[in-house]
């Protein structure tokens, strides 16, 4: 992660974990590697008493490992965006369009 850019939020403590973004908790599928990066996250978060406090969590990430990261299926939105490439500076930017109402008939 990016302790810095997290700081810069104001977030009140920080849990630093050099994974890579979106596998901030580890690898799909290793349950256990997950619960230790919680856990440690959990620990220095309540050993923590300064606001702003950084602790960078000790945990390596395993460059060598077999990974897959695209899902089986395009989550909702990317499909959305695929459909409708126009519409992506509104995301962007945080202004999506308002939901369609349902009609009935």
């Amino acid at each position: 992660m990016m302790p810095e850019l997290t700081a810069s939020t104001g977030a009140p403590r920080i849990a630093a974990v050099e994974h890579p973004f979106g596998l901030t908790v580890g690898l799909p599928d290793d349950a256990g590697g997950q619960l230790a990066v919680l856990r440690a996250t959990l620990q220095a978060l309540a050993a923590i008493s300064e606001l702003g406090d950084v602790v960078d969590l000790q945990f390596e990430w395993n460059y060598d490992a077999e990974l897959n990261t695209h899902p089986p299926q395009l989550p909702p939105i990317a499909s959305y965006l695929r459909r409708h490439p126009w519409a992506f500076p509104r995301f962007f930017n945080r202004t999506p369009p308002e939901p369609t109402p349902f009609k009935t008939a």
